[in-house]
């Protein structure tokens, strides 16, 4: 909660900076004639917009130029190789040959546990 505090207070401490350098609002602080401090701001709500939206369009131009980029280097990127070139799941000879026996892994019992579950370690070599 607190860190999400401290974004908002970062953004509002960000969005008035930005806005008087912008030239978007003046603040001007004076003594009035009773002698109290007045603080009297000048707000330019058609710089505001027109701003803002020249910033929506600049960064929407990049934003598409950053895709089409994209796009292009994957297009770029795809091979062009034919589709019958990749290899697929191997069958078994259909010849009448048979395939070689893989030998069994050592030390491992062949029936499964009698509790029906994995065994926990494998049997001793006899």
């Amino acid at each position: 909660m607190r860190n999400l505090l401290a974004l908002v207070g970062l953004a509002v401490i960000g969005f008035g900076g930005v806005g008087w350098y912008m030239g978007w609002y003046k603040l001007n602080v004076s003594k009035g004639t009773d002698g109290n401090i007045q603080i009297t701001t000048d707000v330019d709500t058609k710089k505001v917009g027109n701003d803002s939206s020249e910033i929506l369009k600049n960064v929407g131009s990049v934003i598409g130029n950053h895709v089409d980029k994209a796009a292009k280097d994957a297009k770029a990127a795809v091979p062009e190789t034919a589709p019958g070139t990749t290899p697929g799941p191997v069958t078994p000879p259909q010849n009448g040959t048979k395939l070689p026996e893989v030998p069994a892994l050592p030390n491992t019992p062949t029936t499964p546990p009698a509790h029906g579950g994995i065994p926990l370690f494998a049997p001793k070599s006899k």
